[in-house]
């Protein structure tokens, strides 16, 4: 049970990170503040793990390194504007994935050792707000793919003020004939 405990934390932890929006600073727009601190998952010590099928225990067990692998990948990003190297969308999408797989286990633990489920107010659905966040995040990532590539193609979602460009209106430039010939 302390397990379960210890992993509803850590979707308390995911759920606040996930749904954190940055302060910036007026003056200094490459300024900004966190409201919360990243999660932490702090399992208990003296745990029989042989109780739990390998598998469960395996899963639970390499969780404090998923979380450990998400804060340094959010901190090798360059946090700088504009764009702050898509910090904010990876911080929420890496987050609700975490907090999510942290809900499987939590179900797969009280299902298989008929635990109780740990209590939430009818208004607080974590899982949704995780799998918004990650649905989120994988829009934008298409959206922005399909700008690269039609960005490489010369392709734009600009209509041209004065009708078709020159390049189009002449049609394909026609082979050089020698003179000489």
């Amino acid at each position: 049970m302390r397990v379960v405990l210890a992993l509803d934390d850590l979707v308390g932890g995911c759920h606040s990170a996930a749904i954190d929006a940055p302060e910036f600073n007026p003056g200094d727009p490459g300024d900004f503040v966190l409201h919360t601190d990243n999660p932490k998952l702090i399992l208990p010590r003296d745990v029989d793990w042989s109780c739990l099928t390998p598998e469960l225990m395996e899963d639970i067990l390499w969780m404090p390194n998923r979380l450990r692998n998400i804060i340094d990948g959010l901190e090798s990003l360059d946090v700088s504007p504009p764009e702050f190297d898509d910090f904010f969308l990876h911080r929420q999408a890496d987050f609700s994935r975490l907090g999510l797989r942290a809900m499987d286990l939590i179900d797969r633990i009280c299902l298989e050792y008929g635990i109780e489920q740990p209590e939430r107010p009818p208004y607080y659905e974590p899982r949704d707000t995780f799998e918004e966040g990650v649905a989120l995040a994988a829009d934008f990532s298409d959206r922005r793919r399909k700008s690269e590539r039609n960005a490489s193609r010369g392709t734009s979602n600009v209509t041209p003020l004065f009708g078709i460009s020159a390049r189009e209106e002449r049609g394909p430039k026609p082979p050089e004939i020698d003179p000489g010939i």
